[in-house]
């Protein structure tokens, strides 16, 4: 009767967790479909749930081991699988090769060569290295990764997972059926979670992208830049730095646009913001946004008034010397530039950029000059 009933309770926890694995697996493709890679590891996390009930349904039988093939093959998949979601290619080379072994084991085991104890501690010694192959794929982040706990907790899961099977290696044969069923248990509820919280992290963080960045340059959009000056104020403020902020302004650009066509304008806007790029640099803190159409901003935190003189120079003259070509076509830009100062020209980061661009739209009709303000005592020093 307690065989009977041990048996019946197996069996229901394997059915549910089970089940639970493929639902999770095809509600991330349904939910998601135009994701990479989540097709490939609903399969294969299909396959290692269906493996994990088979093994619960021949957990006393000596054939037991007939399921270790179909759970090396979902493993496969979901190596191919995790590789496709981190944006690599879903190529297995010679890891395929682990499912032929598991297959001349569990011949050898057939034709009488090796009793079902030994073929499960030679099974195990083969998932071993192929559990750590996909928790090594999962190292390196992703392009659209903000916060990289959700990657860990991925990587910990599968190494946990690696670290059951060496146990299970060294477990006497009296022990090592539960102990493995177990295992595919815990498995099958913590990796499709793992799946889901780390997709759910990264479009979360493509929303904070669309947000805080511009899609044509990829430089903060206007609110992104505002943030920043926030930021930077507070910081500077508090440990009593200076803080500049250089607006730009692309002269005419209304009639470039309707000259040479919106292609065009978006070429410009695109080289000068790699411009700004290649210019500041990264001696001091700076963030660059693209404020309005044809309006970019750049903070500079701590950087000297001279400094920041030179360096809006170099953007006047780096932006004069930018040839746009587009189609037959090819012209040079026009900009005005100036500059604002925290303590200066304002304390709070609004005030300053209003002012700034104040001062921009001031200045649209008339030759570019640099902010000639007076450099106070603490700046010199």
């Amino acid at each position: 009767m307690e065989l009977i009933l041990s048996s019946t309770v197996i069996l229901i926890i394997a059915s549910v967790s089970s089940v639970f694995a493929i639902v999770q697996y095809a509600l991330l493709v349904r939910a998601h479909h135009s994701e990479r890679g989540l097709a490939t590891l609903a399969y294969g996390g299909a396959l290692h749930a269906l493996a994990t009930l088979g093994y619960a349904f021949a957990l006393n039988s000596a054939y037991n081991t007939a399921v270790a093939p179909v759970l090396i093959a979902g493993l496969l998949i979901l190596l191919a699988g995790t590789r496709r979601f981190f944006a690599r290619p879903a190529v297995l080379g010679h890891w395929a090769w682990s499912l032929l072994i598991s297959v001349l084991l569990l011949g050898g085991q057939w034709l009488g060569g090796l009793n079902p104890s030994q073929t499960w501690t030679l099974q195990c010694a083969t998932l071993l290295p192929l559990l750590l192959r996909i928790a090594y794929e999962a190292r390196h982040a992703d392009n659209d990764e903000h916060w990289r706990l959700p990657r860990q907790v991925l990587i910990f899961i599968w190494l946990g997972y690696a670290g059951m099977v060496v146990f299970l290696i060294f477990l006497p044969a009296d022990a090592f059926q539960h102990a493995l069923l177990i295992s595919l248990f815990i498995s099958n509820l913590a990796l499709p979670y793992c799946y889901h919280n780390l997709l759910s992290h990264r479009l979360h963080t493509r929303l904070i992208k669309l947000n805080r960045y511009d899609a044509l340059t990829g430089l903060f959009n206007r609110r992104g830049i505002e943030e920043y000056t926030v930021r930077e104020l507070r910081r500077t403020q508090k440990y009593r730095q200076s803080l500049a902020i250089i607006g730009v302004n692309i002269k005419q650009f209304h009639e470039i646009n309707q000259r040479y066509g919106f292609a065009a304008g978006d070429l410009a806007l695109r080289k000068v913001a790699r411009s700004l790029k290649a210019i500041v640099g990264t001696t001091y803190p700076c963030g660059i946004g693209r404020f309005t159409g044809n309006d970019f901003i750049l903070v500079l935190s701590n950087m000297p008034i001279q400094q920041v003189r030179n360096t809006m120079l170099e953007i006047e003259l780096a932006i004069k010397h930018l040839q746009i070509e587009h189609g037959d076509s090819s012209f040079h830009l026009g900009s005005v530039i100036d500059v604002v100062r925290a303590g200066v020209d304002g304390d709070q980061a609004n005030p300053l950029l209003m002012a700034l661009q104040a001062a921009i739209e001031q200045h649209k009709n008339t030759k570019p000059r640099l902010n000639k303000a007076p450099i106070s005592p603490a700046e010199v020093a």
